[in-house]
């Protein structure tokens, strides 16, 4: 059974169309990454889900229960949902035991079992003996943390996400995603991550769908929409790409690589796309795909991007250390990767 299920979601502000016969679902404990560039629609969907927007077409559903469509919005505070907003939005004058607490009904809960479960999110974000500090005292991932405590507190159905870690640095950016995607998964919660980071996306979700335009214009395993991208905007939107001009061959129906000139009649132009790692590169030019010169070298540790000039065309390849390659060295390429062949497409660079 789906934990979520949304069928031809439309939200209208004013005259502009912000989702466009959106559908979506997520399996009880699932979590997804909403990828796209700003504008796109991905927190309009957020906020639809949460009941701060009625849609103007389609519905949600939690599990059985409908909870939005057109004519009919159950209020946020119903739907037992867990809201982690941009840097956590504390309330500023509640410490960090009442900001836990804030979300569990009092007429529901004792004082005593308040105290009970704050005191296991407490454990469960390991920030014990905190409880009485105020927002302003605590760092940005302990603000992150406090946060999507009160969201689990009220045992929600669903964990929504909305940019929550972009306001860290990237080593505690990294180190606090993967905590809070592992505290999720021993939850068994269902989870929403809004991001325009594309790495973000990849190992944080079990799916992937990529927004543009108020639309979802691929959805897949992080493996599928990265290896077998449906279209060159939706190859390029999900990681590093070499783009490339090329053209099916009569004689074999496979495209041509690198720009060379082509042997044989060409049935089909278009563009190609090749993940930065898929190109092998060594020092035999006798086999080689391509031939070109090393115009640059950036060095990460435990990888490099080596820029390789092919004919007037700059290719970008990842390859690990150690390495010996030097600058201005002749090098030979080869294609190790899947062909992904995009007839006449333009590249939405």
């Amino acid at each position: 059974m789906s934990s979520l299920e949304i069928s031809h979601l439309k939200v209208t502000l004013g005259k502009k169309l912000i989702l466009d016969d959106l559908s979506f679902s997520l399996a009880q404990g699932q979590i997804a990454a909403l990828l796209g560039p700003s504008g796109c629609g991905k927190t309009t969907l957020l906020r639809s889900i949460a009941g701060l927007i009625q849609p103007s077409h389609g519905t949600v559903r939690f599990g059985n229960q409908l909870v939005s469509l057109s004519s009919l919005v159950l209020p946020s505070h119903k739907r037992k949902l867990g809201y982690v907003p941009q840097e956590g939005a504390l309330f500023p004058h509640l410490n960090v035991a009442e900001n836990i607490a804030f979300g569990l009904d009092r007429s529901t809960f004792t004082k005593d079992k308040i105290r009970q479960i704050t005191k296991e999110m407490l454990g469960l974000i390991e920030l014990q003996g905190f409880e009485n500090r105020m927002p302003s005292q605590l760092s940005g991932g302990q603000q992150t943390r406090v946060a999507l405590a009160r969201a689990l507190a009220v045992k929600p159905a669903l964990v929504l996400l909305d940019e929550p870690f972009s306001a860290l640095d990237a080593e505690l950016r990294a180190d606090l995603r993967s905590d809070v995607i592992d505290l999720l998964r021993a939850q068994n919660t269902t989870a929403i991550l809004v991001t325009h980071d594309r790495e973000e996306a990849l190992v944080s979700a079990d799916v992937v769908a990529l927004m543009r335009e108020g639309k979802i214009i691929q959805q897949g395993t992080p493996e599928a929409v990265y290896s077998t991208p449906i279209s060159l905007e939706t190859a390029i939107g999900t990681g590093d790409a070499l783009v490339l001009a090329a053209a099916k061959m009569a004689d074999g129906g496979t495209a041509y690589l690198f720009n060379s000139a082509a042997k044989g009649a060409a049935v089909e132009k278009g563009h190609i796309v090749i993940r930065p790692e898929e190109i092998k590169i060594d020092r035999d030019l006798s086999k080689a795909t391509a031939i070109g010169l090393i115009e640059k070298i950036d060095y990460y540790g435990h990888d490099a991007m080596i820029t390789v000039d092919v004919s007037g065309e700059a290719l970008k390849i990842r390859i690990p250390g150690p390495f010996d390659f030097v600058l201005g060295e002749k090098v030979s390429l080869h294609h190790a990767g899947p062909i992904r062949f995009f007839a006449n497409e333009i590249p939405a660079l």
